[in-house]
């Protein structure tokens, strides 16, 4: 699975291209939701599920746009950067993301390239594996709070908000 500070920054790159840094920072929590299946001890359980994500949260929008049309807009993001979680868990195994109509899907997708004297060569490798999806709780639950993509994600984020800010003190 991609880890938490990858969900997390992903997430806050979202947000951060409609609110200001702070309220991005505090929104982008919303992408750690999914994962809350794992107090339960089962990782990838019905918060992994489109199809219930949007019957939760379309009545919601309803009644934000009703009667809180200012924070519709902040109310779609906080669907999207939900969504982005189950996307991003798609390419990282087995995601029921269209439960209950369907197995779990898993995307496997990479992309080789060569580049030599008699030109480029590239081949796509894409696989989609389902399986049915098991809800049992598990003694423990494991997985990765930080990987090398986390990190690096976390370090180009906080580049492009210096860079931001930079840019703005130049300005005034």
């Amino acid at each position: 699975m991609p880890d938490l500070v990858t969900h997390y920054v992903s997430s806050y790159l979202v947000a951060r291209s409609a609110l200001r840094p702070r309220y991005a920072a505090i929104l982008a929590l919303v992408g750690l939701l999914p994962d809350v299946d794992v107090l339960l001890r089962v990782h990838r359980w019905v918060t992994h599920s489109f199809i219930l994500a949007l019957a939760v949260a379309t009545p919601l929008l309803v009644l934000t746009y009703r009667f809180r049309r200012g924070c519709f807009d902040v109310a779609v993001l906080s669907v999207i950067i939900y969504l982005l979680h189950l996307v991003l868990d798609l390419f990282a195994g087995p995601t029921p993301i269209l439960y209950p109509l369907a197995d779990s899907i898993w995307i496997r997708l990479v992309v080789y390239g060569v580049y030599s004297d008699i030109g480029i060569a590239l081949t796509p490798r894409i696989t989609v594996e389902t399986m049915k999806p098991d809800f049992t709780p598990q003694p423990a639950i494991e997985g990765p709070i930080v990987s090398e993509t986390g990190a690096i994600l976390a370090v180009i984020s906080v580049l492009a908000l210096l860079l931001s800010y930079l840019g703005k003190k130049k300005q005034a």
